[in-house]
């Protein structure tokens, strides 16, 4: 018959197989947590690499923001300059008129000269208005590309 060997615990070999089975038991654990720094460390790799890659795809954004802009500015700024200049230009054409109108005025400036100069008020006019009109188109449809931009960039902020 098969006798087992009955080991009592206060024995010196008890005491080490127990101090054995606990040295293991450690052992597994450590390395357990050990893999588990592992994965942890991919993730966190993955994270910044995904971080990075937002980051990247969020300067692109930005560049095209920016390049879409500065032809914007530089635009309004020339059309800011033609309206000044027809807005001057209008100031000096409403005191002819006023000065026709006044005593004396149709001395200083014929009719047929002051209906020549409203003709080429209208026609400078018109020009402006078409300038602004089209700059206006411009300024549509850059501000539609900038907000697809802007809420591309929104999606990556989220």
């Amino acid at each position: 018959m098969n006798k087992q060997l009955a080991i009592p615990w206060q024995s010196p070999l008890a005491q080490l197989l127990m101090t054995q089975i606990a040295f293991n038991s450690r052992i597994k654990a450590m390395q357990a947590e050990s893999a588990n720094w592992h994965k942890e460390h991919s993730k966190w790799k993955k994270d910044i690499a995904g971080w990075q890659k937002k980051q990247r795809r969020i300067e692109a954004i930005l560049y095209q923001l920016e390049r879409e802009l500065p032809d914007y500015r530089d635009v309004a700024a020339r059309l800011w300059d033609i309206i000044e200049v027809h807005e001057h230009r209008l100031i000096e054409h409403e005191k002819l008129l006023t000065g026709y109108l006044s005593e004396g005025g149709k001395n200083r400036i014929k009719w047929t000269e002051l209906d020549m100069e409203h003709g080429k008020q209208v026609e400078l006019h018109a020009g402006v208005r078409e300038d602004h009109d089209a700059f206006q188109a411009v300024d549509l449809a850059a501000m539609k590309k900038v907000g697809r931009l802007v809420e591309r960039l929104r999606m990556f902020c989220h």
